[in-house]
């Protein structure tokens, strides 16, 4: 859905709406609106009162926001956590042309997690591992604006998630040893790298997650690891498709799909250019240490 507020960009900004079943609203953390929006400097919102908590994301951009009368500022990176049950919960100012990834929630235990948060951290929570919980936030929103099939457990996980990061923030800023933000950025997206190489996984989206431009993002990746994002891919997934073709019994079919291969013609060709020999003869002759590729 498009928005109708005024100051915000509404070719880019879009929300959608969600009605929770018996199950979620007995068991679960849910969604009950998620939006993605881009704010034009000199937005402002005077919430009177809404029925849920709201999580908020902050992909780039300086919003003010004012709880009870408290002024504090959100920037790039961090996550807003405020209860809109009450009158005059919040106001809300951007002070640049800011992008913010919002999500109406409510649902078992939330306000136990929202007592809990705010009682330590307030309303603007800055994160060691920001883009993790982002990701998490990022793929409930996916989930809706890619028109996938909706699974409220693992919504519900994922919400659990970046609160439970929230809840992990005093103790990340006690042990922090001054890394900087962009290496712990590109730390989080090689995470993520690891558990979905059976995704696309474009530049475009890792570079978001990493709350930065794509020339930035590739440049800072090859900076912290030594490859380019798409080297550093292709390697990973060789190097998964080389272990399962040593310790186990699945297809090229099914290894193909596992490590992000589309057809096995393609994995086969890029493997043979890689390790000199097609992916079968290397399972017969159990090369694993002539062919190996280190990252």
């Amino acid at each position: 859905m498009t928005p109708v507020e005024h100051h915000v960009d509404t070719a880019v900004s879009h929300y959608y709406v969600y009605v929770p079943s018996r199950n979620a609203l007995r068991m679960f953390l849910y969604p009950t609106r998620i939006g993605l929006y881009r704010y034009l400097k000199g937005y402002w919102l005077n919430r009177a009162s809404f029925d849920s908590f709201i999580l908020m994301a902050v992909y780039s951009g300086t919003f003010t926001f004012t709880v009870n009368g408290r002024r504090s500022t959100a920037s790039t990176g961090d996550l807003v956590l405020l209860d809109c049950h009450a009158p005059n919960v919040y106001q809300a100012q951007a002070e640049t042309d800011s992008t913010l990834l919002w999500m109406h929630f409510d649902g078992r235990l939330a306000h136990d997690y929202f007592e809990t948060i705010h009682d330590e951290l307030g309303s603007v929570i800055t994160l060691k591992r920001a883009t993790y919980a982002i990701s998490r936030f990022r793929m409930i929103y996916d989930t809706f604006a890619e028109e996938r099939k909706v699974n409220e457990a693992r919504m519900s996980l994922a919400i659990a998630e970046v609160l439970t990061e929230c809840l992990t923030a005093g103790d990340d800023t006690a042990e922090r040893t001054g890394t900087p933000y962009n290496q712990h950025a590109i730390e989080e997206t090689l995470s993520y790298i690891a558990t979905h190489l059976s995704e696309p996984l474009p530049v475009s989206q890792l570079a978001g997650m990493a709350l930065m431009s794509e020339y930035y993002y590739i440049r800072v990746f090859k900076q912290v690891t030594g490859y380019t994002p798409h080297t550093y891919i292709v390697n990973a997934r060789m190097h998964a498709a080389k272990y399962l073709l040593l310790t186990g019994e699945a297809t090229l079919k099914e290894i193909c799909t596992e490590c992000g291969f589309y057809s096995t013609s393609a994995f086969c060709a890029a493997f043979r250019k890689r390790f000199g020999c097609t992916p079968l003869e290397f399972r017969r002759s159990g090369a694993g240490v002539s062919a190996s590729v280190s990252l």
